[in-house]
């Protein structure tokens, strides 16, 4: 279930696996529906399938975010982030979840490098 990546002239081209892609909506369905453990049990087949999928990282970790276990969500923005440094919606999401941690400059950083990203300017 692995998603291929091809570099060529400085673009990347993702080719989409559609059981991913399906699992991806179907987790995204009992989160929105608050069935939290059954999305992480969806999250977790895809990142043990392709453990660089970022928005299955980034997803685990607004669950976890959600569900009030922010150490571990930071742990899944960081993992995330790892595979992609300019997403700037995790790097914005890890920095509320900082800020709910008492980590409030840390977090304000955070946030400010997702705007930044998200505004084009870094």
């Amino acid at each position: 279930m692995e998603t291929d990546v091809l570099v060529s002239q400085e673009r990347t081209i993702t080719k989409i696996d559609p059981n991913i892609e399906c699992t991806l909506r179907d987790a995204h369905k009992c989160k929105m529906a608050g069935d939290y453990h059954q999305a992480l049990n969806l999250y977790d087949r895809i990142i043990a399938d392709d453990p660089a999928n970022v928005r299955a990282l980034h997803s685990k970790a607004n669950v976890l975010d959600r569900m009030g276990n922010y150490a571990e969500a930071l742990a899944w923005y960081d993992a995330a982030l790892l595979c992609d440094p300019h997403n700037a919606e995790a790097w914005y999401n890890r920095g509320i979840t900082l800020r709910k941690t008492g980590r409030h400059e840390e977090g304000l950083a955070s946030i400010k490098q997702g705007i930044d990203l998200a505004m084009g300017d870094i």
